[in-house]
């Protein structure tokens, strides 16, 4: 609906990261932790295609990813209905009239129906509508007889002067007669989603034919045991975990449906997702790339890297392999050792050496070593036998 670009502050080091709104909290801060981006960051529209006119659009006053969420949760809500065009209309109308913050685009989004939105295409179809609907005051008196003389060219544009409106795709809109709303104020009227799981679940039909036809709700995650078991009763059942999951997502990479065998592993992927949400941001980046490192595919394996996560050697500042290999080597050269002479060397063979020998792995997120490893750690040569000569080695 929204594609943002957030951007590091630090310009010079050009991070930015791509992001479709809307997104859930931890989707967005996945998009960020791939990019390398931890600092302060300031954040711009991109593109928007149901709504051109926020194509690059740059608010007075800085927008944060919150608002843009939001304003991109209202924009999916008013054009959900494709065989009603006119919120959408009517919202475009009000986006080409000034506009200053972020906080009155999204307070557009609310009462558009104040906004009259006609289908004509052009000018002499607008004016045919002012017409027939005697919406033009000095034109009340006139004889019927003479009032069907009338150009309705002319009447539109006289119309269309008075009221400020403008064609767009095929219809009229007259954003001047908007009410203005404000819902937006102090604080978003809804806050930001941060699940780390999503499940659709269902209750257990009494006869199998009637599978499709169950009432499902969305259980997210992490829960507490009372909303679990609300959700539970509201499908007719004891237990969550004698539900059906019809459908899973997961703010995890690595973490998907094939993991999930049965219902009892909601209380697992509760836990997991209770941990994963109490994890620092950097401890956060490293638990996800020993997942990508490690394939983890089982459940009970995922909640065990949580639990060992200090075992791992990780540096989220690694971009490449050529990169890892520079700072490997510059690791090991001595304090004195003019670094600037590694910067025009390919170490990206090297590297993919050193990683094989320690186990590690250059994931989406940084470099990572196997558990108990370290990344920077000498590699030394076999101890030769000193009891072969060099031909007999041969």
């Amino acid at each position: 609906m929204l594609e943002i670009a957030i951007n590091e502050r630090d310009v010079e080091s050009g991070k930015t990261a791509y992001v479709m709104l809307p997104a859930n909290k931890n989707e967005v801060i996945d998009a960020m932790d791939r990019a390398k981006i931890f600092g302060e960051t300031f954040v711009c529209i991109e593109n928007c295609d149901k709504f051109p006119e926020l194509n690059g659009f740059e608010f007075s006053e800085e927008p944060t990813v919150d608002e843009l969420n939001f304003l991109a949760k209202r924009l999916e809500e008013i054009s959900a209905d494709k065989e009603n065009i006119t919120p959408v209309i009517a919202y475009r109308a009000l986006l080409r009239k000034p506009l200053d913050s972020v906080k009155e685009a999204i307070n557009r989004t609310y009462d558009l129906e104040t906004v009259p939105v006609y289908p004509c295409k052009n000018v002499y179809a607008y004016g045919e509508i002012v017409l027939e609907n005697e919406m033009l005051e000095e034109l009340k008196d006139v004889p019927d007889e003479v009032y069907e003389l009338l150009d309705p060219d002319k009447a539109g544009r006289a119309m269309m002067e008075r009221e400020g409106g403008v064609f767009i795709n095929g219809y009229y809109a007259v954003a001047d007669s908007y009410e203005p709303a404000l819902v937006y104020d102090e604080e978003l009227p809804e806050p930001q989603e941060d699940w780390v799981f999503s499940l659709e679940v269902a209750g257990i039909p009494e006869r199998a034919e009637d599978f499709h036809k169950m009432k499902t709700e969305i259980l997210t995650l992490p829960a507490d045991e009372d909303y679990m078991q609300d959700i539970a009763e509201a499908l007719g059942e004891r237990h969550i975990d004698e539900c059906n999951i019809m459908k899973f997502e997961s703010v995890i990479p690595h973490i998907n449906d094939s993991a999930i065998k049965s219902a009892e592993d909601i209380y697992l992927l509760n836990e997991i997702a209770w941990k994963f949400s109490e994890l620092s941001r950097e401890d956060a980046v490293k638990f996800k790339a020993v997942l990508q490192n490690e394939n983890c595919g089982n459940l009970n394996k995922v909640e065990n890297v949580l639990e060992i996560l200090d075992g791992y050697d990780f540096d989220m500042s690694i971009t490449d392999a050529s990169d890892f290999g520079k700072k490997y080597l510059s690791r090991l050269m001595p304090t004195a050792f003019d670094r600037s002479l590694l910067d025009g060397i390919n170490a990206a063979d090297f590297a993919g050496n050193v990683l094989r020998t320690n186990g590690g792995m250059l994931t989406s997120y940084g470099a990572v070593s196997r558990y108990g490893g370290h990344l920077y750690s000498m590699i030394e040569a076999p101890v030769q036998d000193e009891t072969q000569s060099p031909e007999m080695s041969l």
